[in-house]
């Protein structure tokens, strides 16, 4: 050691300490790391012994170098390269978030990485921690190092190692599964670091190790900005392939068509001295002509405009993403019963939107780019007690709440939301790899995070991720969520049995339902789910559809009738497990699809015929009345004559909309008792009149009624919902 001089310690190793020395006999810094041999295990000593051998075996620019070791006063000492601009964790941790690197460095960055890789995986050497902790840079962080071989192995040419080693974020699925692997593993933690280089975010991240391996088992991870190259795109999901048998090894990534013409160039610009040009003006050279009136020469002045107009084609090429974008063409519209829909604005959003969700709290909606915008509730008064300027086709809803400022939801970095869902106080989103994030009020445990507390900004359900999530609805307190397996999940509060789970009591984690056994076959998969407030339905194959929760006013159809329909057998109030729709007529139909609201349900056949069952307080039903209230009716025309394709259910008023583009609505009676029970033969002569009147008016409420949307009658519906008092329709023209 009289040959070096303690500089500080610079950090702290898996065996020991790491100190920064310089060299007196050329004054040059190296690092040392002191390994106390009285404080290891055999075993440990070994694999620092392993280090020293790795080392010594490479020389190659991109690996640290390694220059001496020794024993003194029982400590190993090894002399290596230092690297004094820190490792690749730290500097990408410093640029803060969304100060993403150019394409152009980080290629430049990786391909380092690869040559390093390529000299180690030839000298048969299995590094088996590769990150960004353990990639070290220069001081202008430019050129990359690999270090750290602890626990490197060497290998035969056929043989594969079995030894689950490494950092928990890097681990490739093979070694989450304890199979044995090779320099394969080695290619997926490089396309991990690429990935952290383009995001400035590890690709997988959990809080706890099991949701951790679910989520590399399923390789899960978030897109990649789209101001990256497809290529690199690409070469992120090659390098992280699933299957270490379709993984390139070392040799298939350095011939991709991205990483091969970069190696050209790269020995040289190592060693390059970057220095920054100012190319003079001509004017100080004195060697442009002027007229008399000291303008410049025309020549002069054509090539000036023509190098300002190819400057400007080079920006707004670049730009393009951006500024080239083209215009929405869906709209979303939003309106009351009897009111005129207006308009919502989507804000800074990126793309149109294509799905829309409500509530009674939270009215959102999804672009193709995949952002969640949100409508805020504001009253239509202003603080001087004047109605608020809005647009012209504004000034006919009477709400006194109603979603106009829109505003972007904040998602995890790069996520790519394809649906929400509402529930009173919380929603839900799904990703495009699968993954549920919930966020919102938590006391009825409907965001499934294994409590009731309340989750500002969207977060995983990481019991989930080792499924992937096709569908998620939301009830007022509860949640149900469709896998692409068919599998189906419920949480949250269960009253009424909505869950269906067999219970009556909070679940604070999904818990995944099962059929009735005498229905649990492959014909009837779960294709889709819907939940009401206080009731779950399942759609199935083969037109079978399943419900459990509440059946006040017989709104899920599982009250049993006789053959012809007309009258009820057997009243149930209420189902814990799910059981088939088995009033008639629905019994004898194939279901498409429902909709469930507070009060009421709408069912849709195959065949496009749409029926109602439930409380018909403000004509919801689309009929005024029946003998039996409890039995389902198809509504009157003339959606008995056209093709429904969507529905939904608020309030008191009911939507359907054809395959044509035409919006129905019905209800919004506003309570005034259709469903009250008929009077006495005795009395009829004193409730006549009045009673001709009620009905006639309510005749216009229960009448289905076409929605103006003020566009092209060729137009498309995205999406459609509804909450309590208000609906939204995303329309495509």
């Amino acid at each position: 050691m009289n040959n070096y001089e303690i500089l500080h310690p610079i950090g702290r190793g898996a065996y020991g300490n790491v100190y920064l020395y310089r060299r007196l006999s050329d004054n040059k810094h190296v690092v040392i790391k002191q390994i106390p041999t009285e404080s290891i295990t055999n075993a440990e000593c070994e694999v620092t012994k392993n280090e020293v051998r790795v080392l010594a075996m490479f020389q190659h620019p991109n690996i640290i170098e390694y220059y001496d070791n020794y024993l003194e006063n029982n400590t190993i000492m090894i002399v290596m390269e230092y690297a004094p601009g820190g490792n690749l964790y730290d500097y990408l941790r410093s640029r803060g978030e969304g100060n993403l690197l150019q394409e152009e460095d980080v290629l430049n960055l990786f391909c380092q990485l690869v040559l390093g890789m390529l000299h180690i995986h030839e000298s048969k050497i299995l590094h088996r921690d590769i990150k960004s902790n353990n990639i070290l840079l220069d001081r202008s962080h430019r050129i990359v190092k690999i270090g750290d071989f602890g626990i490197s192995k060497i290998l035969s040419s056929k043989s594969k190692a079995h030894t689950v080693v490494g950092t928990p974020c890097y681990l490739s699925p093979e070694l989450c599964q304890e199979k044995p692997y090779n320099q394969k593993s080695d290619i997926w933690a490089l396309g991990c670091v690429l990935y952290e280089m383009l995001t400035l975010k590890r690709a997988f991240e959990a809080e706890t190790i099991p949701a951790l391996v679910m989520k590399i088992m399923r390789g899960i991870f978030a897109p990649i900005h789209p101001r990256y190259s497809a290529e690199m795109r690409s070469l992120v999901h090659l390098l992280l392939h699933m299957d270490p048998a379709q993984r390139p090894n070392i040799h298939q990534v350095i011939s991709q068509p991205l990483i091969f013409p970069i190696l050209f160039k790269l020995h040289a610009d190592l060693g390059m001295v970057r220095c920054v040009s100012r190319p003079l003006r001509l004017s100080s050279v004195g060697t442009r002509t002027r007229s008399s009136r000291g303008s410049e020469d025309s020549t002069d002045r054509e090539r000036n405009e023509s190098e300002r107009k190819g400057l400007g084609e080079d920006t707004r090429s670049v730009d393009k993403d951006v500024v080239k974008e083209p215009a929405p063409t869906s709209c979303v519209y939003c309106w009351q019963p009897h009111s005129t829909p207006f308009r919502l604005s989507t804000g800074e959003s990126e793309g149109e939107v294509v799905q829309v969700a409500a509530s009674s709290t939270h009215h959102a909606g999804v672009t193709s780019a995949g952002q969640v915008v949100l409508w805020v509730r504001e009253h239509s008064e202003n603080k001087n007690g004047k109605g608020s300027s809005q647009a012209d086709d504004q000034d006919s809803h009477p709400t006194p709440l109603v979603p106009i400022t829109p505003t972007l939801m904040r998602a995890p970095t790069s996520a790519t939301i394809v649906q929400v869902a509402c529930g009173d106080g919380f929603m839900a989103c799904v990703t495009n790899r699968g993954i549920l994030l919930t966020c919102g009020k938590g006391s009825s445990g409907s965001l499934g995070h294994g409590n009731t507390s309340n989750v500002e900004q969207l977060r995983i359900v990481e019991s989930l991720l080792s499924i992937s999530v096709k569908e998620v609805a939301c009830g007022s307190s509860h949640m149900v969520a469709l896998s692409v397996d068919h599998q189906v999940f419920s949480w949250g509060c269960g009253d009424n049995g909505r869950l269906g789970i067999g219970s009556r009591k909070t679940q604070l984690w999904p818990h995944q339902l099962e059929l009735p056994h005498s229905h649990d076959s492959s014909q009837y998969k779960v294709t889709g789910v819907e939940a009401g407030e206080d009731c779950t339905f399942l759609i199935t194959t083969a037109g079978v559809l399943f419900a459990s929760g509440s059946n006040r006013n017989n709104k899920l159809c599982v009250d049993e009738t006789d053959l012809a329909g007309c009258e009820t057998l057997k009243q149930v109030e209420d189902v814990a497990t799910f059981v088939a729709v088995c009033s008639k007529p629905l019994a004898n139909a194939a279901l498409a699809q429902v909709a469930a609201g507070r009060h009421h349900s709408v069912f849709v056949t195959e065949a496009g015929e749409v029926f109602t069952s439930g409380c018909n307080t403000g004509g919801q039903l689309g009929h005024e009345g029946a003998h039996n209230p409890r039995v389902p009716r198809r509504v009157m025309e003339p959606l008995s004559r056209s093709q429904v394709v969507r529905v939904a259910c608020a309030g008191d008023f009911s939507l359907a909309v054809t395959e044509d583009g035409r919006v129905y609505s019905w209800g919004g009676g506003g309570g005034k008792g259709i469903n009250e029970p008929s009077p006495p033969k005795e009395e009829i002569s004193a409730f006549e009149e009045p009673r001709t009147r009620t009905q006639d008016t309510f005749r216009d409420f229960v009448r289905p009624s076409l929605v103006s949307l003020k566009q092209s009658a060729r137009g498309k519906v995205l999406s459609l919902a509804a909450s309590t008092e208000l609906a939204l329709l995303c329309h495509k023209s």
